[in-house]
C-alpha cells in the first residue's frame, strides 16, 4: 500500500524499502548516528544496511534531494543524520531513476501494471545522464576559462572561444549511442569465447577500471567513480536493449 506520508527519515525509507515495518520499533531503539550501526545490531537484515547506505550516498552525492531541519543538505553539508529527511516524491524519482527494476510498496501502487512504464523509465534515466553530462562539460568551460585566460598572450583566445562554443551537450540519443558501444565493448571484453577461452586478460570491469586508472591517473573524466558509473549505465542500457 503506498504511504500517505510526505516525507521520511533515510533509516524510515530503508526499513519500509527492506519490508521490516514490524520491527521498526526495535529498529529505532539502537543508535543509529554512525555508519555500520544496523549491520552491527541487525546481521540477520543485511539489506536493511545496505538499503540505508544507498540512501545515504544519494543524499551526499546530490543524486536524492533532502533536507536537514527544513534547509537544503549540500555535498559539504555536515548536518546531524538524525535529522535530515526525503521528500515523497523525491524518493519516487530517485527510485524510477536508479532502480527501476524496484517499484517498493510504499512508494507504488502495486496495481499499476508498469509494464507501460518502460519508456517513461528510460526517459528518466537518459535525462538523468544528461544532466550530468551538462554538468561536466560546464566544469570543462570553467576550466577552459581559466586557461584562456592564463595563456591569452601565447594564444588565440577567439579561436579557442569559437572552438569550445560548438562543443554543445550531446542528444539523448547520441548519449544512448555512445553507452551502447561502451556496453558491448566491456560485453565482448569481459565475455568468453564459443569455446569457453576468456577474451582479454581482465577478469570483471573492476579490473578495468583499475587499470585505466592507473595507466592515466591525471586525465579528466577517468577517475574511479565516473568511470564505475558511466560502466554501469552502458551495460545497463546494453542489457535492456538486447531484451528488447
Amino acid at each position: 500500500m503506498v504511504s500517505i506520508r510526505s516525507s521520511y527519515h533515510p533509516i524510515d525509507a530503508a526499513i519500509l524499502w527492506s519490508d521490516l515495518t514490524d520491527h521498526q520499533g526495535e529498529i529505532l531503539q539502537v543508535d543509529l548516528s554512525h555508519p555500520g550501526s544496523l549491520l552491527k545490531h541487525f546481521p540477520q537484515w543485511p539489506f536493511l544496511h545496505a538499503y540505508a547506505e544507498r540512501i545515504y550516498d544519494a543524499i551526499v552525492c546530490g543524486e536524492l534531494p533532502a533536507t536537514y531541519l527544513g534547509r537544503p543538505i549540500t555535498s559539504n553539508d555536515k548536518a546531524e543524520r538524525l535529522f535530515w529527511s526525503i521528500r515523497h516524491s523525491d524518493l519516487r524519482v530517485w527510485f524510477a531513476r536508479n532502480y527501476p527494476e524496484e517499484k517498493p510498496a510504499f512508494l507504488f501502487a502495486q496495481t499499476i501494471d508498469h509494464s507501460e512504464c518502460v519508456s517513461l523509465t528510460a526517459h528518466l534515466a537518459l535525462q538523468a545522464e544528461r544532466e550530468a553530462d551538462v554538468r561536466e562539460i560546464k566544469k570543462l568551460r570553467q576550466a577552459h576559462s581559466a586557461i584562456v585566460e592564463e595563456a591569452a598572450p601565447a594564444f588565440n583566445q577567439q579561436a579557442l572561444s569559437a572552438q569550445l562554443g560548438a562543443f554543445e551537450a550531446p542528444s539523448e540519443a547520441s548519449a544512448f549511442v555512445h553507452y551502447m558501444i561502451i556496453g558491448a565493448l566491456l560485453t565482448v571484453m569481459l565475455g568468453k569465447s564459443s569455446s569457453g577461452q576468456l577474451r582479454s586478460v581482465y577478469k570483471n570491469q573492476t579490473a578495468v577500471v583499475e587499470a585505466i586508472t592507473t595507466q592515466f591517473p591525471d586525465v579528466p573524466g577517468l577517475s574511479k567513480r565516473t568511470l564505475d558509473r558511466k560502466f554501469a549505465q552502458a551495460r545497463r542500457h546494453f542489457a535492456q536493449a538486447l531484451q528488447a
